[in-house]
């Protein structure tokens, strides 16, 4: 009975989470320089502030508290700066020079893509499985398309969220799908996100009023109050396999009838250390994989992800994946309370996986107590 309630639910995951793709607009996933390195994995991968967003039943693994008020995240691509650069320059005084220069600039940038992302994080996380949090993330895209046509667009967000979480064990006798005694943790997070955000769209007729507070003007405002809930399991074997279940924004949680609502996330994954063996040993390799349908993609072998973080020396671990088919990698360094991350991977632009990539670059610090 418990084989065919656990395959009938993953079935249906699965199913839902590709009927969700097909609405979902901008995703509402986090992440941190490490995780993108990673290939974008976390749903069972706890050890750090990110499982209160990616499945708070990690946090009942934590084996002791710690908190941070400085934890940021920065990302960006490769054209960014000649993107912002271009259109900073653009002006709105209503004259023929003014037109030819502003089209000027915007031909300059033509079928480019400018994205930059930055967060910061303050948790206090309780090794009796309790955390507290507050998060904001600025995410900004702009894009110059169709030369035929041209048609400038961009999306901005500004999220702020404070949520609280807990996370609590349950056993598993064995009965399971492998016959393996597991130890089982649930976890469920509740927040209170705030958003400003705007999408724009100006085709060749408006290029001579625009001006650079057109394209970044967050005039469109809503609250939301929602909950991520999700559940782990760690077989007692050598290789510590673990499998983990998360749903996210469980209730898709309205901000306002301009700013949209809250889009619902679904994840399932897997990992284990396959170095059996002493502690140390067994702490030196990580593989991991993951299907996380944030609602981006449609396709869904752009949802599968794939990681494995290796550790080089004491606090010193370098990180490699795959996330929508394409490569990620990185490197986390840790001394005392202080951890730095880097980290580059790529996003899709095309419709079709392989279509156009989006080279980008992470970075992140956090400094914990």
């Amino acid at each position: 009975m418990k084989k065919l309630l656990l395959k009938t639910c993953l079935s249906s995951m699965f199913c839902l989470s590709v009927i969700s793709a097909s609405y979902a607009a901008k995703p509402d996933f986090y992440d941190n320089a490490r995780s993108l390195g990673m290939g974008g994995v976390s749903v069972t991968y706890t050890d750090d502030y990110l499982t209160i967003y990616r499945n708070p039943a990690g946090l009942g693994l934590q084996k002791k508290t710690k908190y941070s008020v400085l934890s940021p995240t920065f990302s960006r691509n490769n054209e960014y700066s000649q993107v912002i650069d271009n259109i900073n320059a653009l002006n709105n005084n209503d004259t023929a020079a003014n037109r030819s220069s502003n089209f000027r600039h915007l031909e300059n940038i033509m079928g480019k893509t400018g994205y930059q992302s930055w967060s910061d994080t303050a948790y206090y996380m309780d090794e009796r499985g309790f955390a507290l949090s507050m998060r904001y993330d600025d995410y900004q895209f702009y894009s110059v398309e169709n030369p035929t046509s041209p048609k400038v667009k961009s999306s901005i967000y500004k999220d702020t969220v404070f949520a609280g979480s807990y996370s609590g064990p349950f056993e598993d006798e064995g009965q399971n799908l492998f016959r393996d005694k597991a130890t089982g943790w649930w976890g469920v997070n509740l927040k209170i996100a705030s958003r400003k955000m705007t999408e724009t769209s100006y085709s060749a007729r408006d290029f001579a009023a625009l001006t650079p507070d057109a394209l970044k003007d967050t005039d469109r405002t809503g609250l939301a109050f929602d909950a991520d809930v999700g559940a782990l399991w760690q077989l007692t074997n050598p290789m510590k396999t673990t499998f983990g279940v998360f749903v996210g924004n469980l209730l898709e949680a309205k901000f306002s009838d301009e700013t949209g609502r809250l889009k619902r996330i679904y994840s399932v994954g897997a990992s284990i250390k396959p170095l059996t063996g002493e502690q140390e040993r067994n702490d030196r390799l990580l593989l991991a994989c993951e299907y996380i349908d944030d609602g981006e993609r449609i396709n869904c072998w752009n949802k599968i992800r794939l990681g494995a973080t290796v550790k080089v020396v004491r606090g010193l671990h370098l990180l490699a994946g795959v996330k929508g088919g394409y490569l990620t990698g990185g490197l986390d360094y840790s001394w005392n309370d202080l951890t730095f991350t880097a980290s580059t991977y790529g996003e899709e632009l095309g419709k079709r996986p392989g279509d156009r990539e989006d080279r980008r670059y992470a970075v992140d610090a956090s400094l914990r107590f």
